[in-house]
């Protein structure tokens, strides 16, 4: 499916559930964009945001071996 016919269909439906709130980048507009995997924006949702500790975890691991992950 095409990722603006997605965002035109589901684009607002997911942003608010009863496991929070989705988090974007600060200049998207797009719940299909995602976040960029980058340093700063790893440090933010780990200092930053509410995040329950496993997916904490899963996140720091997933950027201390990014490298390894990337690669593949």
């Amino acid at each position: 499916m095409d990722d603006n016919v997605f965002d035109e269909l589901f684009g607002e439906t997911v942003r608010i559930n009863t496991e929070g709130v989705l988090v974007t980048a600060a200049d998207s507009n797009s719940v299909s964009e995602g976040l960029p995997f980058t340093e700063e924006t790893v440090q933010r949702l780990l200092t930053s945001e509410p995040m329950a500790s496993p997916g904490a975890c899963i996140l720091a691991r997933a950027w201390q071996y990014r490298d390894q992950i990337l690669a593949r």
